[in-house]
């Protein structure tokens, strides 16, 4: 087993090429289009330490996995609790409610190292968006398998060999590696973010240290020479060749995993690559910057500042890096007794908890004055203005003069309900398109939600109140509908199964309900505009935006079709968002120029709420 308890500088080096990578790659991906593949080489590092420190323990019987466990926390909790304590604290004045809100969600899930669990269930890591804390999901990923991995060794070492124990281990990697690549074909977004599908990464680590290369005295300088470089050309491969469209993690994740690896075992102490005082000074910052760069980009992009300003976020990263390990990271928790550190995490993990919990409570402080305007509430702050996915009654008495039916598009209505007075009941799932032969499409992996979805529609079976139909409408043009029924026909085309689908629920209905369709918003086509609406006013910054903009080619296909099929009906009326405020194909997504209308490139703000439900409810029974 390979000495770690001595510094190496090459691996040390190494973990400078791994963070470089991955801020390259977040800041400006056409650097280094493979960039994230950074993190796979941390797993690497990452795994070949924490196996020599439990099999040296292990081997002389005074390995204490309580003492792993806080050892671990000392190194990872100090630097992520503060950057989620700023984040906290800067959130509330330069957030909306809605990120603020998300915020609070994230911070809870990353400091109890579950947020790649979360982020498997929402979307893929290329298609998050601003998720402040996106980047903690290899984090999760560590801390998880410093948990499971030791007890594993632990259990075996009570039936079998240390050697047997190094085969079961190899095995288990392999295992990995094979579900890795088969869950990366069939469940990407599982597998990005999954132990199952990374464990092989860190348990190739753990070889590197379970078995040493043996190189040859004479000639261990040239052949630990040409074996780094062979790790290094296979990490640099990687980065330039991977990219967002590679299936990650599965067999094209060999190529850092074992440049990585090769590096390990070449020893090489005085490498003129890894080194060199540059990367060795970054080797020692690498976790605090990877814990202050995503952030910082990801800031970038939510406030849409210019591209030419790349250059100021990554020393900015690197800076902030410095400060973190120097004041935080480097300050190690030393204490006699194992109850105080537990006591400790233990009040902070409970206080990231409560300040999530609070979040989601308060919708992000949905009455803060300076922000109310600009964000996405679902509801207010009362406790019965807050609407969760489901049936909802908003209003007083039970009674409701409309039913307001859709995904969450209807649900960001709500504090235009509530405005305006309307006693309104709510059926909504979120990207749900409920008709009664089809459905929109939607991975299998949530069964629970389909349920929910097929049966929406039939919330207004035998209604007697008027039935207000909201959503987002545009769908990829191909194959988005799924037939639920025998009867069901689809062409393929998403327009023409779109206007036979709607036909099938108006018949469902029947003549004698009134119904109303919503039409499509007038997204923008470039949705950089509302960010940098929401930066000016979030900044206080004049960004010269661009306010007047064309909608989206799209919106004008779909609002057709729902216009045509809703005309055919004399008991069905279209209403177009659109006019509210755009003239002549042109829209002011910040009218009154203080609010802007949308939050994000898709849902109203609260401003925008209460403008559009105001101009429906005028529009309804006229």
């Amino acid at each position: 087993m390979v000495n770690f308890m001595k510094f190496r500088k090459d691996i040390n080096g190494l973990r400078a090429i791994a963070v470089i990578a991955v801020v390259l790659f977040h800041f400006k991906p056409s650097l280094m289009s493979g960039g994230f593949a950074g993190v796979d080489v941390f797993f690497v590092i990452s795994g070949f330490l924490m196996t020599g420190i439990i099999f040296r323990g292990v081997e002389k019987e005074d390995f204490s996995l309580l003492n792993f466990y806080i050892a671990r926390a000392n190194r990872i909790i100090p630097p992520l609790a503060i950057l989620c304590f700023i984040l906290v604290i800067l959130g509330w004045n330069f957030l909306t409610t809605w990120d603020y809100k998300s915020i609070g969600r994230d911070v809870a899930t990353s400091m109890f190292f579950v947020s790649n669990i979360m982020y498997s269930l929402r979307s893929g890591y290329f298609d998050s968006g601003d998720i402040f804390l996106l980047h903690t999901w290899s984090l999760s990923v560590e801390w998880q398998f410093y948990i499971v991995y030791p007890v594993i060794i632990m259990f075996l070492k009570r039936f079998f060999q240390i050697s047997t124990i190094k085969i079961v281990l190899i095995n288990l990697l392999i295992f990995s590696f094979i579900f890795s690549v088969f869950a990366s074909v069939n469940w990407p977004t599982f597998s990005y973010f999954s132990l199952l599908t990374r464990a092989w990464e860190m348990m190739l680590g753990g070889v590197a240290c379970l078995y040493p290369l043996t190189l040859n005295k004479n000639k261990i300088y040239t052949n630990g020479r040409v074996i780094e470089l062979l790790g290094i050309t296979l990490i640099i491969v990687s980065y330039f060749t991977a990219s967002e469209e590679s299936l990650w993690p599965g067999y094209l994740a060999l190529l850092p995993v074992l440049g990585a690896f090769l590096i390990i075992q070449a020893q090489v102490k005085d490498s003129f690559i890894t080194g060199n005082i540059i990367l060795q000074k970054i080797g020692l910052w690498s976790y605090s910057i990877y814990l202050w760069h995503w952030p910082i980009a990801v800031s970038f992009s939510y406030y849409a500042i210019d591209e030419s300003y790349t250059l100021v976020g990554i020393l900015l990263s690197v800076l902030l890096g410095f400060l973190s390990f120097t004041f935080i990271e480097k300050r190690k928790f030393k204490s006699q007794s194992n109850s105080k550190p537990i006591i400790i995490y233990s009040l902070i993990l409970l206080s990231f908890l409560t300040c999530g919990a609070l979040l989601f409570k308060t919708q992000g402080f949905a009455d803060r004055e300076l922000l109310t305007s600009n964000s996405l509430i679902q509801g207010g702050t009362a406790d019965d203005f807050i609407v969760h996915e489901g049936v909802s009654l908003l209003g007083t008495g039970g009674e409701y003069d409309y039913l307001l039916l859709g995904d969450s598009n209807s649900n960001h209505y709500t504090r235009g309900i509530i405005n305006e007075g309307t006693p309104v009941k709510i059926s909504w799932w979120a990207t749900c398109m409920s008709f009664p032969n089809s459905i929109n499409k939607r991975n299998s992996v949530y069964p629970e939600w389909k349920e929910r979805c097929i049966n929406n529609y039939k919330q207004g079976l035998n209604e007697t109140a008027p039935i207000i139909i909201a959503q987002s409408w545009s769908r990829p043009e191909k194959n988005s509908l799924e037939c639920l029924t025998e009867q069901c026909y689809l062409t393929g085309n998403y327009y023409i199964d779109l206007e036979s689908q709607l036909q099938d629920l108006f018949s469902f209905y029947g003549e004698s309900t009134q119904i109303y369709i919503i039409g499509e918003l007038p997204i923008p086509e470039d949705k950089n505009i509302i960010k940098c609406l929401n930066s000016e006013r979030l900044i206080g910054i004049t960004r010269h935006c661009d306010s007047l903009a064309k909608p989206a080619e799209s919106v004008a296909k779909v609002n057709e079709v729902l216009k045509r099929v809703s005309n055919k009906y004399d008991h069905i009326k279209f209403i177009d968002p659109y006019e509210a405020l755009c003239i002549d194909n042109v829209c002011d997504y910040a009218p009154d120029n203080k609010s802007v209308f949308m939050a994000d490139g898709g849902h109203l703000s609260g401003y925008g709420s209460e403008l559009i439900w105001g101009y429906i409810i005028s529009k309804v029974g006229n």
